[in-house]
């Protein structure tokens, strides 16, 4: 079985699922005040879904990921919001830890 270039390409998730994108964008910034400029939200489109790639962190070498089933994004399901709050945790928590490190003497 050979798999198409497309499947291992990464682009931003803006373009592979516009409604998922708003979605992590909107709770992130409304729960934990994490802004569109603090991460950097990338996809695999799949056959049967998507793989999200969230980075953050000083020069956004940090990453969150994981695969969600075409129809868990379009129900926005449970696994899409539990992955959405451990990410905003992780996110919180390393621009909390850069900006002390930034400020340390």
């Amino acid at each position: 079985m050979s798999v198409s270039k497309s499947e291992n390409r990464v682009q931003s998730l803006v373009i592979v699922s516009p409604k998922l994108y708003r979605y992590i964008t909107t709770e992130l910034e409304h729960l934990y005040h994490i802004h569109s400029y603090d991460v950097q939200i990338g996809a695999i489109k799949k056959k049967d879904g998507i793989q999200v790639i969230v980075r953050f962190g000083k020069h956004f070498s940090k990453k969150e990921e994981q695969f969600f089933l075409h129809e868990q994004v379009k129900e926005l399901s449970k696994e899409v919001k539990e992955f959405v709050e451990s990410t905003g945790e992780a996110c919180k928590k390393a621009l909390i830890d850069d900006y002390f490190k930034m400020m340390a003497p």
